[in-house]
């Protein structure tokens, strides 16, 4: 999974802090450096294509700045135009050698490609320069774990997925998977008026190899975290089980097609509402006491990651998920949703993304949320 966090305040900071430093009495330094800025305070934003402009406008006042060329760099990978990334990276670091977040970037731009040896060549290197980087070396001992899993994967796909698993004899089972995708693709495709352009991962694993790669809590049966990764036994037909999973993670993966920057509870909430859940009774009436004994949450404590969350934790916090974004849906459309993800998109928070999306703030949205569960 792409550290976003990690990766943009470190790249933002730094690109900052350089333009700060690079200001003088020249009209052509000081709007480098005005670009630098904007530049840096876009990406933070998640404004990727107007960080893209601005880096490009810094860079006709000063070419010859590694710090440009690697904001620029920056921009493209998160706008997928590898080819532009690689080259913006590739200047800086020819510019600045030692520049260890090109290293990283380059390492995530070879990792997308699937080519694991080359990201975690990239990947050292940036390890080197930064020793402090403790979140990258626990990345790249992953990253080698996952290599060494795969490296004797067989592969097979469409023109829209890519999966990868272990033994001839799981050659159905991978045929299964691809053929569940496909449909996913469509329906998930038609309620958004969303289709991801790029080949999406699917990687099967035993249990044991899921649980070495992922380090996922044991109530996970299934991630995305760029790729789809799935644990699978000897399956020789669809089953229901299955099909809620694969269609769960590849909502995951057109929310982040769509938005790297997206609320946990509207992700989890929106995965489940595509892969069919349901709430029963016995669901409805513990949500409902919860409201009438005011202990709901808010959801602006389910935004973050449920990765740390125990059984229990992580089962309430998937039905709160759920029933809010199932009330958005009812009430207000699911192309809606959609306008709450290009606004996320767009670099808004959660509750501009909702108040321009449905229309109405993200605490009246709540309000009406727990009305219905009374």
């Amino acid at each position: 999974m792409i550290n976003r966090k990690l990766f943009l305040i470190a790249s933002v900071v730094s690109l900052f802090l350089s333009s700060a430093a690079a200001f003088s009495q020249t009209p052509e330094q000081n709007a480098y450096a005005r670009f630098m800025r904007t530049g840096s305070e876009q990406m933070k934003a998640g404004d990727y294509q107007a960080a893209r402009d601005s880096f490009d406008r810094a860079l006709e006042y000063n070419d010859s700045a590694a710090e440009g060329h690697l904001g620029l760099g920056i921009a493209y990978f998160h706008l997928r135009d590898d080819k532009y990334a690689e080259r913006e990276l590739s200047k800086a670091l020819e510019l600045n050698p030692k520049s260890s977040t090109a290293y990283q970037f380059l390492g995530e731009l070879y990792y997308r490609k699937d080519d694991l040896e080359t990201a975690v060549s990239y990947w050292e290197k940036a390890v080197e320069l930064n020793p402090k980087a403790t979140d990258l070396r626990t990345r790249l001992d992953r990253i080698r774990k996952e290599h060494n899993a795969e490296k004797d994967f067989n592969h097979d796909g469409t023109s829209h997925f890519l999966t990868k698993y272990e033994g001839r004899e799981k050659v159905e089972a991978g045929r299964i998977v691809l053929r569940i995708l496909e449909e996913a693709y469509g329906e998930v495709g038609r309620a958004l008026s969303y289709y991801p352009e790029q080949e999406i991962q699917v990687i099967l694993y035993s249990g044991q190899q899921f649980k070495e790669v992922t380090d996922a809590p044991g109530w996970s049966g299934g991630i995305f975290d760029g790729k789809i990764r799935l644990p699978i036994g000897g399956i020789e037909q669809e089953t229901p089980a299955l099909r809620r999973i694969l269609f769960h993670e590849y909502t995951h993966a057109v929310v982040r097609a769509i938005t790297p920057r997206c609320p946990t509870w509207l992700n989890e909430g929106l995965a489940q509402y595509f892969e069919g859940s349901q709430i029963d009774a016995q669901q409805q009436e513990m949500l409902k006491k919860l409201v009438l004994a005011g202990k709901i949450p808010s959801l602006t404590n389910l935004e973050g990651s449920f990765t740390g969350l125990g059984g229990g934790q992580a089962q309430s916090a998937y039905l709160l998920s759920f029933s809010s974004v199932r009330y958005m849906i009812d009430s207000f459309g699911i192309y809606r949703i959609k306008d709450v993800l290009v606004e996320l998109a767009r670099g808004a928070d959660t509750g501009k993304a909702i108040n321009n999306g449905i229309m109405i703030s993200y605490e009246e949205f709540e309000r009406g949320w727990q009305r219905s569960l009374e």
